[in-house]
């Protein structure tokens, strides 16, 4: 089994946070066009589910991306992560925010786009700053 072709580094994590924001785009686009249910006891969307897993590694790649930034900046990495963390933790509150916003005007229903999507992205960023504030809290 051969490795990846000379040359070729790792993948970035803006790349990987731009390719998990298209998906989820594409993801959340298809769902609408295949209808109802998307996230309840009557079935699952499949689209839905490829909207969370983008989302999800958009978020996920994130503080690597905002790190790899701030190299040119600061040479210490600790100093890096102390700075990258917070921005991570205020994004993913603003995830929240957006989808309960969003995940509102659907009534959080299952059978609504906008409520099972609202309802996945406050899950997500929720997540996030949880992480964040543990991250923080912990010294």
């Amino acid at each position: 089994m051969a490795g990846p072709p000379e040359g070729r580094g790792p993948i970035q994590p803006d790349t990987v946070a731009l390719g998990g924001t298209l998906i989820a785009a594409a993801g959340l686009a298809l769902a609408a066009l295949t209808g109802d249910p998307y996230l309840s006891s009557a079935g699952v969307n499949g689209w839905i589910v490829v909207f969370a897993a983008g989302l999800f590694a958009a978020l996920v790649a994130l503080p690597f991306g905002i790190e790899t930034r701030l190299r040119r900046r600061y040479e210490d990495r600790d100093a890096r992560w102390d700075r990258a963390v917070p921005v991570w933790g205020a994004i993913g509150l603003l995830v929240l925010i957006a989808g309960a916003l969003v995940g509102a005007a659907g009534s959080f229903s299952g059978d609504s786009l906008a409520g099972a999507a609202g309802l996945l992205a406050v899950v997500e960023g929720g997540l996030v700053v949880v992480t964040t504030l543990s991250m923080l809290l912990s010294g």
